[in-house]
């Protein structure tokens, strides 16, 4: 067995790794869990539309992946022969998601002595961690990349990595205890649309404020580039929801981001269930990895 062999690359669902990065590099993913009317549903059980229509009617709340789904896949790898692991979590900070990974690969590692596993927070959300999680299998899997170069690097650039990304109506983030009730009210009021991304800790902050929802798409867009700033680098753009008329603006950025002369690859996706059950519908961001 190569090396490449013996690796093995594990995520939570709510980093939003696309399905066909997912097969190509066999990448598990655990899913997240979300609570609909008292009944608990894994990531993929339903479908977007079954979720936004309880969202306002409903009583819908997130929950952490089942541990047991955890240390039963990291088993399964291990008999398959991977003994080096790597995994993918959301920020640390927003959830708790990565601890629970943390104890269990604790756990996995005292029963077996041979096995290795490294856990990276990620410190973002969605495909803000998602893009540093497929680069890593691209490093392993195309590159030949050892696990410990691997580790290395994951833990150095995922702060090189960060989503930008715009909602129609804060409440859901209000509901969901991710902002303040009184900051949420006052901007649905004046219908200011705050610009929102991950700090270097992990946690929600507002990078820059617009009025009015068309004017932020395009300022979610500026913030990316003064982000990226010219150098190599990966990009994605994500919505949730299902309306045509963001998916028709979701195309029209890729394009754009496609054009850029430094820019490696863009991916386009959604937002998983759990991240959208506190961003909303019609949520719009755009991911950027630099490489260099």
């Amino acid at each position: 067995m190569s090396e490449k062999e013996k690796i093995a690359i594990v995520a939570d669902s709510g980093c939003g790794i696309p399905k066909d990065i997912v097969e190509k590099y066999d990448v598990k993913i655990i899913p997240l869990r979300t609570i609909i009317d008292g009944k608990e549903y894994n990531e993929g059980e339903f479908s977007q539309e079954f979720l936004y229509e309880r969202m306002d009617n409903g009583d819908v709340k997130t929950s952490l992946p089942n541990p047991d789904i955890i240390r039963n896949t990291f088993e399964e790898l291990i008999r398959n022969g991977k003994k080096r692991i790597i995994t993918f979590n959301l920020s640390g900070s927003m959830s708790g998601t990565f601890n629970i990974f943390r104890l269990v690969s604790n756990e996995i590692m005292q029963k077996y002595e041979d096995v290795e596993i490294v856990n990276i927070d990620t410190l973002n959300i969605s495909i803000g961690g998602g893009l540093v999680a497929y680069r890593a299998a691209q490093m392993i899997f195309e590159e030949g990349k050892s696990f410990e170069e691997v580790a290395k690097w994951a833990d150095e650039y995922r702060f090189k990595s960060k989503i930008f990304f715009v909602i129609p109506t804060l409440k859901y983030l209000a509901k969901g205890g991710r902002i303040g009730k009184v900051s949420a009210k006052i901007g649905e009021m004046l219908n200011i649309k705050p610009i929102i991304s991950n700090s270097d800790e992990g946690i929600y902050y507002t990078v820059t404020k617009v009025r009015g929802l068309k004017r932020s798409y395009d300022k979610v867009y500026q913030e990316f580039l003064k982000f990226v700033d010219g150098r190599k680098h990966m990009a994605a753009v994500y919505i949730s929801g299902t309306s045509k008329e963001l998916e028709k603006l979701q195309k029209d950025f890729v394009k754009k981001i496609e054009s850029l002369e430094n820019n490696i690859e863009v991916l386009v996706g959604k937002v998983s269930s759990t991240i959208g059950v506190h961003s909303g519908p019609d949520m719009f961001g755009i991911a950027a990895l630099v490489l260099e």
